[in-house]
């Protein structure tokens, strides 16, 4: 977490505990969420911390009583998201737990809140050293000693150095006896991003030397440490200290053959050779890891062929004798590969179930102009916007095709909605067991709307709302676009 993120930082999650333990991989999250009777828990987490690819593990349903109950398997501490409809809140979880926590939702707080609406979570029980708990009484502790030192933070003088050093020391001396790596690293590595994020660069004089070097930090935090995967601080930190290191090493004279090995060779083994000439990556895990956060920078850069990378991140995915470092690889791959999502470019295909349970999918609609909204039965200006939706139907049906994609994860919730209101008759369809659709189409909130031409290729994304200027005055409405279409072609 870089210093400006930790400056701004605002907690609402309240901390309480009460654990049983299961078999070795399995974490349960139960408990009471009275105030969302009837609407669904989504549980995400990070399938790794490089590529940030976030899936989903699962869904449950708020019961009429209020409980609920969600069971799924870890074979590590896992960072979790909680979702209730917009609203979210994580938490950390330990293979073999159970987590009996309450749901809240707290209006005041989130007032002025559109999409980072937050859901507080309350524990049962506290027990001071679980986990969740001592990393919430640290990130206390981190966010005062940041507010009481502002002043040093943003002083280029060195003199927050000794504080910022002597904290770590006290920190870490608190949870000696935790038993718990997991949060001395989060710990440790916390304070390593802030190290990280000072101006490490500018010239020091004779008078007034820092140890706050990027050799230093290296040493301190890098140098021969064990590659902790699993916990975010540390890959954060991973991240943000070598961000661009790759491309700096390619324009250096000796660099010459790490750009070969990429844009001529497109070899793994060539590139792991021309990074041997540097000090600081003579461990090969070490070396790997940063070969893989490199390459995902370097695909955005248009000096560098994307092919060639995909074919090398294949090669680590395929031959890699670090499990880890094929799961990142994967991922990598699949985020490089992401359609180019844009006005012009072929809207991403998909294939859906309709209400009848037939598969559908988007190519079979080729010849026609599209507009897909991705709403769900929660949002009301989803449903309030489908009545607008109805009567644009109704006058541009025959030449334009609606298409309705339910983004809520039962089913049942879609054809419940459709018998109740009949008169939607242009095609639904259900996006399914996983967010694929949502992602491809970068659906971060509902309803949203997209409109397609009838070559599949992207005209608005996101496109204008029915009736988008009666309800917000800053929003364009769809039906001079329906106009354009249906006249001009």
């Amino acid at each position: 977490m870089n210093l400006h993120m930790r400056l701004n930082q605002l907690l609402i999650i309240v901390f309480s505990f009460s654990t049983v333990y299961l078999s070795a991989s399995n974490v349960v999250i139960k408990g009471n969420a009275s105030t969302f009777i009837g609407k669904e828990i989504t549980i995400y987490n990070y399938a790794d911390y490089v590529s940030n690819k976030k899936i989903q593990v699962g869904f449950t349903t708020v019961e009429e009583n209020g409980s609920y109950y969600f069971e799924f398997n870890a074979d590590d501490v896992k960072k979790v998201f909680i979702n209730i409809e917009d609203k979210s809140a994580w938490l950390f979880v330990h293979p073999g737990e159970v987590y009996n926590i309450n749901l809240k939702f707290d209006e005041d707080f989130n007032k002025g809140r559109i999409y980072d609406k937050q859901l507080s979570i309350i524990f049962n029980f506290p027990v001071p050293m679980e986990l969740n708990q001592q990393v919430r009484k640290f990130n206390q502790q981190f966010d005062q000693f940041i507010a009481d030192n502002r002043v040093l933070f943003e002083k280029r003088d060195h003199s927050i150095e000794p504080k910022l050093k002597a904290f770590k020391t006290k920190t870490l001396q608190e949870v000696e006896n935790s038993n718990s790596e997991f949060v001395t690293n989060y710990i440790k590595y916390s304070i390593a991003a802030t190290q990280n994020a000072l101006d490490v660069s500018y010239i020091i004089s004779n008078t007034n030397k820092s140890n706050n070097t990027k050799a230093n930090i290296y040493l301190e935090y890098l140098d021969k440490k064990p590659i902790l995967y699993n916990n975010p601080e540390y890959i954060n930190f991973f991240k943000d200290f070598f961000k661009g290191e790759l491309k700096e090493l390619t324009l250096q004279i000796k660099g010459i053959s790490i750009s070969e090995a990429i844009n001529d060779k497109s070899s793994f083994l060539e590139l792991s050779k021309a990074l041997d000439a540097y000090p600081f990556l003579q461990e090969d895990e070490f070396k790997n890891l940063f070969i893989l956060h490199g390459l995902f920078e370097l695909s955005k850069d248009k000096y560098f062929a994307k092919a060639n990378i995909i074919k090398i991140l294949t090669e680590i995915k395929t031959n890699s004798k670090y499990p880890n470092q094929k799961i990142i690889a994967s991922n990598i791959i699949l985020e490089i590969n992401k359609v180019k999502f844009g006005k012009g470019s072929l809207a991403p295909d998909f294939s859906l179930k309709n209400k009848d349970n037939d598969i559908v999918s988007l190519a079979s609609f080729k010849g026609k102009p599209i507009y897909i909204n991705f709403w769900t039965t929660w949002s009301i200006p989803s449903q309030k916007e489908m009545k607008i939706m109805q009567s644009l139907y109704k006058k541009y049906g025959n030449k334009i095709q609606f298409i309705s994609i339910c983004a809520d994860n039962d089913f049942n919730k879609m054809t419940s909605f459709i018998n109740k209101n009949e008169s939607y008759s242009w095609i639904f369809l259900h996006k399914g067991n996983n967010n694929h659709v949502l992602d491809d189409y970068y659906i971060a909130t509902f309803p949203q709307y997209i409109l397609i031409d009838k070559n599949l290729k992207i005209i608005q994304a996101p496109a204008g709302r029915p009736g988008g200027t009666a309800e917000r005055a800053t929003e364009k409405n769809i039906e001079k676009d329906f106009y354009d279409l249906v006249n001009n072609h």
